[in-house]
């Protein structure tokens, strides 16, 4: 028996976690003088709230070594093999929090992967990996699967502002003050787990567009694709590119999913992002 694992970074419909049996451990989120746990004791209206009205900025951080202990030792002890799926290492300490809850539990067969994604990216690995456990794949094909999709799946993103990103040190403040002074809109792209600038559009429309742009040149000649649609307070928005989407690609899947508060925190109200994979097709790919 394998059961996957992985944090609340990774942005599914919240049926599909429970579904296909997917544990989620919580990210941390500091505010007003608190400790919430993503999805526990934090909603999103009370978030937005404080996002708004405090000067202070939420930080955010990994989940506690022992919240994947506890998890670890519970899904051994009932003879689960663990596959263990996390946001990308060079944003965040959550892949060595699992390892080092992992190193705790040498008995238990625990497969930890850094997926260098976060978001509806990320969501498309676990949702692969639930369903090959499903199947009946092995521990080995699963996690060698998440290696190669982790290395074609790609995640274009474009923010109302770059604000919250240069507060939370994910951008240089002189980028942020560039790209709101001349009223740019960058869009970003993962890229081997880092947040880099893809290209700049003029217009939060023109920038949206171009996000579905991208996502159509990634699909040419490729084949079975799974998109996942990412957004902070947006969700007609989001629910308008999907639609778009599934009529011209006829993707074999395409979610919607808000983003969480610790993705939030440095995202800001009026993100919106696309992520897609897709099997290369004979005779073709990008």
């Amino acid at each position: 028996m394998i059961r996957v694992v992985t944090d609340s970074g990774a942005h599914l419909p919240p049926a599909l976690f429970e579904e296909l049996g997917i544990t989620v451990v919580p990210l941390v989120v500091n505010m007003g003088g608190q400790t919430y746990y993503e999805g526990e004791d934090l909603d999103l209206e009370a978030f937005y709230d404080y996002l708004r009205s405090s000067p202070t900025l939420p930080t955010t951080s990994q989940p506690p070594v022992g919240r994947f202990y506890e998890v670890y030792r519970r899904l051994s002890e009932e003879g689960a093999t663990i596959i263990s799926l996390h946001l990308s290492s060079a944003l965040s300490g959550t892949y060595a929090a699992a390892v080092a809850a992992r190193e705790m539990l040498p008995g238990a067969d625990i497969h930890v992967v850094d997926t260098q994604l976060i978001s509806v990216p990320q969501g498309i690995l676990v949702l692969e990996a639930a369903r090959m456990a499903r199947a009946g794949a092995t521990a080995k094909e699963i996690v060698e699967r998440m290696e190669f999709m982790r290395a074609h799946t790609v995640f274009y993103f474009v923010l109302d502002t770059l604000e919250y990103l240069a507060k939370g040190g994910r951008v240089s403040h002189i980028q942020a003050l560039m790209g709101n002074v001349l009223q740019l809109k960058p869009i970003l792209k993962l890229h081997e787990g880092r947040i880099e600038a893809h290209e700049r559009v003029r217009t939060t429309q023109r920038a949206r567009a171009r996000l579905q742009e991208l996502i159509r040149e990634y699909a040419r000649g490729r084949k079975d694709l799974r998109i996942g649609v990412m957004h902070t307070r947006l969700p007609e928005v989001a629910e308008a590119v999907a639609r778009a989407l599934r009529e011209e690609l006829r993707p074999a899947e395409i979610f919607v999913a808000e983003a969480g508060p610790a993705v939030a925190t440095h995202a800001g109200p009026g993100g919106l992002g696309l992520a897609c994979y897709g099997e290369e097709a004979e005779g073709g790919g990008a």
